[in-house]
């Protein structure tokens, strides 16, 4: 049976129904992971293999703090548009050893505003059966699943590359079920 509060009616609901809806809190937080426009990201820390830091000057233009080169900056374009406006695909609930958080494949860190606070963290770590990513955020309590394509446009490379043939594209590299 079913009542809502505002309401004087107790309906029936069928049980299978019922058992669709989980009873994890963590479950059913909001999509949306963050929402802010790609120029409110002032800095940004990419951490892979290696780790690559960037800031946002006075003149709205991109400079190593951490790195070499030229910037990429389709590839950074893309980095901030997947990021301000990251959504899961779905929350996975509690966080477990299997989504391997301990050896992560990403470790993304930015703050929005000049004075660099506050800063938000997002770590990606194992990839799931349906390609996903097992995510999640300092800032909330969980684990969510990304694309595979946001999780390649936040691991693309920063570093322009030589005229040479392109680098491959990043992938989820498999070490984890779900």
């Amino acid at each position: 049976y079913a009542r809502l509060t505002d309401e004087p009616f107790v309906v029936a609901v069928r049980r299978g129904l019922l058992d669709q809806i989980s009873p994890d809190p963590v479950r059913w937080q909001d999509l949306s992971i963050f929402k802010f426009k790609p120029e409110q990201i002032h800095r940004v820390s990419v951490t892979t293999d290696k780790e690559l830091s960037l800031e946002r000057d006075k003149n709205n233009q991109w400079h190593w703090l951490k790195g070499n080169g030229a910037i990429n900056q389709t590839n950074l374009q893309s980095l901030l548009t997947t990021l301000s406006n990251l959504y899961a695909l779905r929350w996975l609930g509690t966080t477990t050893p299997q989504q391997r958080f301990d050896k992560p494949q990403l470790v993304l860190s930015f703050t929005t505003s000049p004075d660099n606070k506050p800063s938000h963290k997002l770590t990606v770590g194992a990839q799931n059966n349906d390609n996903t990513a097992c995510t999640r955020v300092d800032e909330r309590d969980g684990t969510f699943a990304i694309s595979a394509s946001d999780f390649n446009n936040l691991k693309s490379s920063l570093e322009a590359q030589g005229t040479g043939s392109p680098s491959p594209a990043p992938t989820l590299s498999p070490s984890a079920t779900r």
